[in-house]
């Protein structure tokens, strides 16, 4: 697929990661450490999707010149590898800016306090439990956008990486405030979507 005539630039997509034994389980994993980076995988069904994905991408164009970018979190770049071999692409290479958001002393505790975190995002309030800012998670899923929108001159990119970060790299792409990433229809697990026309001046922003 090549790159489009409006930006000069090849297609850049996120990729969220496939079922994990923490979305299995109810709980957050969000802390980097041995359980993040190692322990905390796909399950059987989560390697499937991405698999998946990545035969639906190839008939929709997407091929083996396609640069796989994934978080280092056990999940994402395990999502990642199947995806780039289901492509016959390269290697994924690691962004440790595409981590999951840290939720603080919600780590390691039940998925349901994402909603509690989401609604303080909404009202713009600050976090009084360690849970990383919306706008810290923007700089650095901004600097990765850059990043990866330099890669996107040469050939399409695909970024692999979590809920938060995606919704929030969405919003951004979108147009819309950050804090709202909420509102951005949500990806379920290995969905493949398309940033949106923001993008490139996201990215150029952050610069």
């Amino acid at each position: 697929m090549g790159a489009t005539a409006a930006t000069g630039r090849h297609p850049l997509r996120v990729l969220r990661h496939g079922e994990s034994t923490a979305n299995v389980e109810g709980r957050i994993v969000s802390v980097p450490g041995p359980r993040a980076l190692v322990e905390v995988g796909l399950t059987a069904r989560g390697r499937g999707q991405a698999r998946a994905t990545a035969r639906r991408a190839l008939a929709e164009g997407l091929g083996p010149d396609a640069v796989v970018v994934s978080s280092d979190f056990a999940r994402a770049l395990q999502t990642a590898q199947e995806f780039a071999a289901g492509l016959g692409a390269a290697a994924p290479r690691i962004d440790e800016r595409l981590r999951e958001r840290c939720f603080g002393e919600h780590d390691e505790g039940p998925a349901t306090a994402y909603e509690q975190v989401w609604a303080r995002d909404r009202e713009r309030a600050a976090h009084p439990d360690g849970v990383e800012p919306v706008g810290d998670v923007v700089a650095r899923v901004a600097a990765a956008l850059a990043a990866a929108d330099a890669l996107a001159a040469e050939a399409p990119v695909v970024l692999v990486a979590h809920g938060d970060v995606l919704q929030i790299a969405l919003a951004l792409a979108a147009g819309r405030d950050p804090h709202d990433h909420r509102e951005v229809p949500h990806l379920g697990n290995a969905e493949l979507r398309e940033l949106g026309p923001h993008r490139a001046a996201r990215s150029e922003a952050s610069r």
